[in-house]
């Protein structure tokens, strides 16, 4: 039952199945509309054929004194059998009180002009009974030139000989569509096992490449996919490594007497901030993930942005200030509406980096501005990125200054992207080497 289930639950039997069917269709309705209009007028036509052979040789025997034999040898070859016999039963045709008062009445008896119910579709369909010279005459279709029996073979054979090619022709058609989706369903069940190397060659034109293609596509995403899923799972384990590494060999070498307390606060120092680095790790990660499964914002709120920003550039005033930072601050009142706490992360995470990559007495220019969306820019004129760094600056755990590998987590940007993204906007970067950075948002 399961294997029928999985023959006939296949494309490619129903691709053909519905195909032969329409065809098999298209080809028997004519067919049975020209039989049921031509086959009675071919009928009618050879009924009254016969009739007229039968009144001629009737009228030849009783008034040109012919024999019967001699008349009906001048009708052989006009398509019809003529038997002549001694007696009415030696005919062999079942007759009915009312055909034989016909016969009584007129001395012929004609059927099959009109529908007979009780000879339709009998060997006595079609035939012509008449008395001549004492004995009796029956005319029927000639075996072989049957008008009414022809047609019908033709029928048969114009209709039999399309089906049959038809047949094969769609079976050949329903291999070539079915194939290539066969290959897909294959291809799929690999991917499935997890073997991201399944490549399609895309055949032809029209859909059936536009799916090889496609499939081809997401075969990649997949592979691209598997491959980040696969770094990320490293980088986490080595981001976590390295400080649980650095507080165990400090913690170790706490255990020594001979430290002096200098060394003992130094080196509590550095395990209290790898522990930091540790916890800002773990939140990131935990505020990535929750973020990534966010199907959109739904805590929203109508705040003043510029206000926001504001309120951030005050927070992180001992950072720029220290190093002697300038700032050209240019904010125009703007409320929105939107997530106030995620939105506020973006501009922590923009701003402080800026101040972490600009040296002593840089310059930093924030704009706040308002046009058909909301566009915040933060531009610096610090060491600036290579081209590969800006290709991998969103990128998670990415770190463009290896240099100052535990000022971060390497997550921050990655965090801000999606939160615009989940905003319905865009982060984007532009830098050149020793001549600054620029980072643009866009929020509808």
């Amino acid at each position: 039952m399961n294997r029928l289930k999985k023959i006939f639950g296949s494309v490619y039997v129903r691709f053909l199945a519905i195909f032969i069917g329409a065809f098999l269709f298209s080809i028997l309705i004519p067919a049975f509309g020209v039989n049921m209009t031509r086959a009675p007028e071919i009928k009618r036509d050879t009924h009254l054929s016969m009739t007229e052979t039968a009144r001629k040789i009737k009228e030849l025997t009783d008034s040109h004194e012919m024999s019967l034999e001699a008349a009906a040898e001048l009708f052989y070859d006009k398509g019809v059998t003529i038997k002549i016999c001694n007696s009415l039963d030696e005919i062999g045709i079942p007759l009915n009180n009312e055909d034989k008062r016909i016969l009584e009445e007129t001395g012929i008896l004609s059927k099959g002009g009109i529908p007979d119910k009780e000879r339709k579709h009998s060997k006595f369909e079609l035939f012509v009974i008449f008395e001549a010279q004492g004995k009796w005459v029956m005319i029927t279709p000639d075996g072989q030139h049957d008008p009414v029996a022809s047609f019908r073979q033709n029928q048969i054979l114009y209709v039999a000989i399309p089906l049959v090619l038809g047949t094969v022709l769609i079976i050949l058609a329903s291999i070539t569509v079915a194939k290539p989706v066969k290959e897909i369903s294959e291809a799929s069940q690999k991917v499935a096992k997890g073997d991201f190397s399944v490549r399609l060659k895309p055949k032809g034109s029209g859909e059936i490449r536009d799916l090889a293609e496609n499939f081809n596509s997401m075969v990649e995403e997949l592979s691209s996919n598997e491959y980040l899923h696969k770094e990320f799972v490293s980088n986490v384990s080595h981001e976590f490594s390295t400080p649980i590494t650095s507080i165990r060999g400090y913690a170790k070498l706490m255990k020594r007497e001979s430290l002096t307390p200098e060394q003992r606060a130094e080196y509590a120092d550095i395990i209290i901030s790898e522990s930091d680095r540790l916890s800002r790790l773990s939140a990131d990660l935990l505020k990535l993930s929750e973020l990534e499964n966010k199907g959109g914002i739904t805590e929203q709120s109508e705040f003043s942005l510029d206000e926001q920003v504001r309120s951030v550039i005050i927070l992180l005033q001992n950072s720029w200030e220290s190093k002697n930072i300038n700032l050209d601050i240019e904010l125009d009142e703007i409320n929105y509406r939107g997530d106030e706490a995620l939105l506020y992360q973006i501009w922590v995470n923009l701003i402080s980096n800026a101040v972490r990559y600009t040296d002593n007495g840089g310059e930093i220019t924030i704009v706040l501005e308002k046009h058909d969306s909301v566009v915040f820019t933060i531009a610096d004129n610090g060491r600036g990125m290579t081209e590969e760094e800006v290709k991998n600056v969103f990128r998670r755990f990415y770190k463009a200054d290896k240099s100052r590998n535990s000022e971060g987590t390497g997550l921050g940007l990655a965090i801000a992207k999606k939160i615009a993204v989940l905003h319905g906007g865009d982060i984007t970067v532009s830098s050149e080497e020793n001549s600054g950075t620029t980072f643009v948002v866009t929020l509808p």
